[in-house]
């Protein structure tokens, strides 16, 4: 089953064109195509797949965006059988809540690998998954390092917590 109609399809903004409206990074987005390499063993992979149509949810502030829609930008320039769309996250939120990460958020960007009939092959949502777990395993460094380095502060802090949850019968969402 298709994922949208082709209209839709091609109504929405071809890379080019979503770099143009680009309201913050553009310059940055436009150098990181250009600074991007892909080999010539990846190039020649992504032109024995047939031709692929690649639909990216996204806004111009996400700092993911900005890291990876280069990457497949240039692979679309290459290989010439991958036509890129990339659209603004909020505008069509339909699909995106179709793809929400791990059933609950819009993560940006969301890509959708559909086939030239537009039938999913695959969808990636934000970054691979390797880089995902190097981010979190730093994020945890520094979030052990900040509670170490204020130990007394957090305790101090805790504690008042607690008393406001049972004084105002507090509830975290």
């Amino acid at each position: 089953m298709a994922v949208m109609p082709r209209d839709r399809w091609e109504k929405a903004t071809t890379f080019d064109q979503y770099v143009e409206l680009m309201k913050v990074n553009k310059e940055t987005m436009q150098r990181f195509t250009n600074e991007v390499e892909i080999s010539a063993d990846d190039v020649a992979w992504w032109k024995k797949q047939g031709k692929l149509k690649v639909f990216v949810l996204t806004y111009d502030g996400c700092g993911d965006a900005l890291y990876n829609i280069p990457v497949l930008a240039k692979i679309a320039r290459l290989a010439g059988n991958v036509e890129l769309r990339v659209v603004q996250r909020d505008e069509n939120l339909d699909v995106m809540d179709q793809y929400k990460n791990q059933g609950l958020y819009r993560s940006v960007p969301t890509f959708i690998i559909m086939d030239e009939n537009l039938n999913e092959v695959g969808n990636l949502k934000e970054r691979a998954e390797a880089m995902t777990q190097i981010m979190e395993a730093e994020q945890l460094k520094v979030r052990r390092s900040l509670r170490d380095q204020h130990l007394d502060a957090w305790r101090k802090e805790m504690a008042k917590e607690f008393r406001t949850v049972v004084a105002d019968k507090k509830r975290y969402p």
